[in-house]
């Protein structure tokens, strides 16, 4: 069963009766999707997209010396 979103009541639901649409992009030519109706506004939905996995993030910690102190926050001031 997938996940479809609709952006328009920002409803998150699943369908079992999913509808195979294909269309034609111009850039990348025959293409498919598949589609479901909204439960509540009866909007046409595609499925929920799934986060790419991100870079890790970096430290927030900055040392003296790099040009992004901040102020009397910086141990350079204490």
């Amino acid at each position: 069963m997938a996940s479809f979103l609709c952006r328009d009541c920002n409803l998150v639901f699943e369908d079992k009766k999913a509808i195979k649409k294909e269309y034609h992009d111009y850039i990348f030519g025959p293409c498919e999707k598949y589609i479901a109706y909204c439960p509540e506004c009866k909007g046409e939905c595609s499925e929920k997209p799934v986060p790419k996995p991100g870079k890790a993030k970096q430290a927030t910690q900055v040392e003296c010396g790099s040009g992004a102190c901040q102020g009397p926050a910086c141990s350079r001031f204490q």
